[in-house]
Formats: structure tokens, sequence, C-alpha cells
């Protein structure tokens, strides 16, 4: 016969105590009344019976007979083990090993860390947050997970020294990943932004979207690995959606202690695209809260724009004019049915940008430039300095996806060094 059980570990006017109560005991050579040893073996205990020993195990009476209790107090041997929230117990005949469970252990593992910390990015895509990292002493980029090759192009190019692994989340092993302490990534949103929802048919049930079940790998990547702390993002109601209360609630019963909040990028992280984030932040070893620094952008969009520039303006403005002209057509027409579509023009004046989608590429959206020759596309490098990150050399449209489907990494940055810091200092 053989005992598996996790228990709490017990307080007993302030100190630790390792209380085991099972009818088991019996059958593992514990009886009631029978001496048995503590060996303490760093982490671990191990107790026996013995002829000669101080320790007996205790007993309950109950309605079927005498249940043997093993009750340990004794702070000598529960010292390595006393601030952790439970144990695991393996018996075997006449041998019972108390050992930290997987939780237990990496809270011990977080308590110890040392920078720099280890990143594993899901769907990394082409790194706009691993970008947050440049520079920041406190972390170094590990290993990534992506599907698409285009993008994962991108990352590696950033990373040349991290692993790289190219697959659905959904068919990674644990075990196949490299060591790692802490988990960062932006959760697939296609499925629970509006937009996606509207498109996909998806209203009240976004986690049926072909990406809207990709939290569940998530959760078991960290249910197997434990990181010391995880950060997470997603569009705004991915926070109240069933699948963001579960990814909150499921890693707080694992353990987490979960911070979330919704960034508000332009009104207080200086920044020009109001691009609202769900963020999560869960911490092993004690709780974690962001500082958000409250200041809303002032700089123009016209400091990010090239130079004017007449003949690249006139280019670029004859190459979507047709375009400009389909789309006004089709804004007149619904705004007769009383349908409230329409673009933004930029004049270089403004302190706040719309969010820049991923599509943005194919001309269906704003915002645009406004030139003396007509409207155009902002360009790769100006997107790159709105959004704080270069992709490297790419094409327009593999870059615009990258950043359209990515992070603001200045705000991300300054996220990601309080982070580094929190836990650091202990």
């Amino acid at each position: 016969m053989k005992l598996l059980a996790v228990t709490p570990l017990g307080r007993n006017r302030d100190k630790s105590r390792l209380w085991i109560e099972t009818r088991r005991l019996d059958a593992l050579g514990f009886p009631p009344g029978t001496p048995f040893t503590v060996e303490a073996r760093g982490e671990e205990l191990v107790l026996r019976p013995s002829i000669l020993a101080e320790n007996h195990v205790s007993s309950r009476r109950t309605a079927n007979g005498l249940r043997p209790i093993i009750d340990v107090a004794n702070q000598a041997y529960l010292g390595p083990l006393g601030e952790l929230p439970e144990l695991k117990i393996t018996g075997w005949f006449e041998r019972l090993q108390i050992s930290p469970t997987r939780r237990a252990a990496a809270i011990l593992r977080s308590r110890r860390l040392t920078p720099p910390f280890r990143v594993l990015e899901v769907f990394a895509g082409g790194g706009t947050m691993t970008a947050a990292l440049t520079g920041n002493d406190h972390f170094v980029v590990q290993a990534g997970i992506e599907i698409e090759p285009r993008f994962a192009d991108v990352w590696q190019a950033a990373h040349p020294e991290a692993a790289l692994i190219q697959a659905d989340i959904r068919a990674v092993e644990p075990s196949d990943l490299p060591p790692f302490d802490i988990l960062i990534g932006g959760i697939p949103c296609t499925s629970h932004s509006n937009l996606g929802r509207a498109k996909k048919g998806l209203a009240g049930k976004p986690e049926l979207g072909d990406t809207g079940d990709l939290f569940i790998p998530v959760l078991s990547l960290v249910r197997e690995r434990m990181p010391s702390a995880v950060v997470f993002e997603n569009v705004p109601s991915f926070g109240t959606s069933l699948a963001g209360q579960l990814v909150t609630t499921h890693l707080e019963r694992l353990g987490y202690h979960v911070f979330t909040t919704v960034l508000k990028p332009n009104a207080e992280w200086n920044e020009i695209e109001d691009r609202q984030r769900w963020l999560l932040v869960a911490t092993l070893d004690r709780p974690c809260e962001l500082r958000v620094p409250g200041i809303a952008n002032t700089i123009p969009v016209s400091a990010f724009l090239d130079p004017p520039d007449p003949i690249r303006d006139q280019v670029d403005a004859a190459r979507i004019a047709r375009t400009i002209e389909g789309l006004r057509a089709h804004n007149v027409r619904h705004h007769a049915l009383g349908h409230g579509f329409g673009f933004t023009v930029l004049d270089g004046s403004e302190t706040r940008l719309p969010v820049i989608p991923r599509s943005y590429h194919k001309i269906n959206t704003g915002p645009f430039v406004q030139t003396p020759f007509g409207l155009r596309l902002l360009r790769l490098p100006e997107l790159e300095r709105i959004r704080g990150h270069a992709v490297g050399k790419t094409d327009y449209a593999t870059g615009v996806e990258i950043l359209g489907q990515g992070v603001l990494t200045g705000s991300f940055r300054a996220i990601l060094v309080q982070v580094g810091r929190f836990l650091t200092e202990r």
C-alpha cells in the first residue's frame, strides 16, 4: 500500500505544525502508540518507526475505532519547511517522506532567485514585448513560442541566442521547454476583441473562436512549470470574459498573487497611441502592485512623422487615392443610414492616436496622414516610432502586422522595470 497526500502545513501558537491524520497509517506500520524517528534531509523529512524514539503516533477515537495521528511540532525539524503553504506526503511501509509540493517548491525557488531572470515569451509574434526587456539587466530572454513563420523569423533574428519553438502552443510539451523563471505573452485577442466577436459571430462566447481557447494550454504550462512571475496582456474585454476570469481565478487557486488593471497608455503612460490593454501580473512569493505614472501624452504626432517630402508624399497619396475615394463613398452611404462609420485624418497636431490595427496595410481604416497631395498611410518607420520598437528588415505588411498585434513597447518597458525591481528587492 502506498500513501500519497497533500496537506496544508498547520500553525500552533504561531509555530509550524505537521499534522497527518488517516487510517492508512495503520497499514503503513504507524498504528497508534508507535514510536517513530524524524530525520531531516534538507527540505525533506523522513519518518520511520523505531523502538527507541521520543515521538509517538497518537490517535482520535471515532465511531469506527481509533484513527492514527502523526503530530510533529518540533521546529528543529520543520524549520526549512516552516513558511510553506503545503506539503506532499508520500508513504510506503514503515516510511513516510514529507517534501514540498510543486507549488511550495516553486515558492522556495522564487524566494532564492537572483537576476538575471530567464524569460519565456508565448505568442511571441515579432517580439514587441521581449523588446521591452532591452537594457533591463533583471532579465535575459531564454525562449519564445510562435507559430507564424514570418513572425518567428523576426523574433529569432532579434534574439539569436534564445530558443525559438515554432509550433501551436497546444502541441508543445512543457517538458520540451528550457528552464525559465518568468512567463510573458499577449494571449491572442482575435476572438475576444469587439471586432473579432462581431466578425466571427462570437457574441457571448468568444472562448469558442479559433483562438479563444488558447488560454487553456497557457494555464497548463503555468501549472506544470510554476514560474516565479507571469505577465499577460490582452484587449480590455478579455478581463471580463469567461476566459479572463478563469485565467485570474485559476492562477489564484494555484497560489499566485494576481494583480490586474486596464492600461490607459495615452492618459497615464505617456504614449501617443491610445491602445488600452488588460494587464495581469501574477507573482508567487508576495503580491506585486504596479505604480501608474499618471503622465498624459503631450507630444504631437508630427514628432513621429517623417519630414515633408513632396515627391514621396505625392507618390504615397496617389497609390491609395482610389481606395480613399471608395472609403469616403462608403462612409457617406452609411452616414445616411445613421451608422457611424468614418476614419481619422492626421494633420500633425494630434496628441492622441486611435488604435492602429494589424490590418492597417489593407487600407480599410485610418488613421491617414494629410498631405498637400491627398491622404497617405503611415510609413513603417513612423509606426515603429509610435510603437517604440523597430521590427528590423521586413516588408511593410509583415511589419504592420507585427506592430499592430503587439504591445506598446515603451509602456511595457516601464512595467517590466517595475516587475524586475520587485523580484529583486526582497
